[in-house]
C-alpha cells in the first residue's frame, strides 16, 4: 500500500522583487460568511437610509438627523470592509533598514513607516482558533489587534499580516529579519 502524505499548504502571500528590494504582498483576508451576508445587509441598510432621508426632507426631526449620522458611519464601515475584502492588499517591505507597511484598495493607499532601529520583539503573534477566527478588519487604520506578525515600537505593540497563519507569519518574519537591524529581533 502506497503512503499518501498531506499536500503542503500554499502561502497566501507573494514576495515580489522590486528595484529597491523585496516587497511582501498579502491579500486581504476573505471571510466567506461576511462576503455573503454583508451585501444583503448593506442593501437593507441603504433602503432604510433612503427612507429616513425622504422622511427628513418632508419633515425635519432632530432624532432622524442624529440617526442618519450613525447610519452613514455604519454604511461607510460596511462598504469599506467589503471593498477591502474584495480588492484590498497589505504590502510590507524594508527600505534602508526601516519597515514600511501599506494598505491598498481601489486605488487608495495608506502607508506607515517605522524606524528599523526602534523596532523590538519582532515575532509571530498567536492566532485565535475556530470559531474565533473572524476578526473585523478595518482597512487603512493601523494597530489593529489582529495579525500574524507583531512588533513593539516605542511603548506600543503593532500587528500586521491579518488573515495569515502562524507558519506564514514565521516565513515573513524570517524575510524581514534579514533586512531589519538586529535589534528588531531582541526583546526589551
Amino acid at each position: 500500500m502506497a503512503t499518501r502524505y498531506q499536500p503542503l499548504g500554499k502561502e497566501r502571500f507573494q514576495v515580489e522583487n522590486t528595484f529597491d528590494g523585496e516587497k511582501i504582498r498579502i491579500r486581504a483576508a476573505r471571510q466567506v460568511f461576511a462576503m455573503l451576508f454583508l451585501p444583503f445587509w448593506l442593501a437593507g441598510w441603504t433602503v432604510a437610509g433612503v427612507a429616513v432621508i425622504s422622511q427628513l426632507v418632508r419633515h425635519f426631526q432632530p432624532f432622524l438627523a442624529f440617526w442618519l449620522c450613525g447610519w452613514a458611519v455604519g454604511w461607510v464601515a460596511v462598504s469599506g470592509t467589503l471593498v477591502w475584502m474584495f480588492t484590498g492588499a497589505e504590502t510590507v517591505r524594508v527600505i534602508h533598514g526601516d519597515l514600511e507597511v501599506a494598505h491598498r484598495a481601489l486605488g487608495f493607499r495608506r502607508t506607515w513607516l517605522y524606524q528599523g532601529g526602534m523596532i523590538r520583539a519582532l515575532g509571530v503573534a498567536a492566532q485565535p482558533g475556530w470559531p474565533f477566527r473572524f476578526q473585523w478588519q478595518v482597512p487603512f487604520f493601523s494597530n489593529t489587534r489582529s495579525g500574524a506578525i507583531r512588533f513593539d515600537y516605542g511603548a506600543r505593540t503593532y500587528y500586521l499580516a491579518a488573515g495569515l497563519d502562524e507558519a506564514e507569519g514565521r516565513r515573513i518574519v524570517d524575510i524581514l529579519a534579514k533586512r531589519l537591524p538586529e535589534s528588531a529581533l531582541s526583546e526589551r
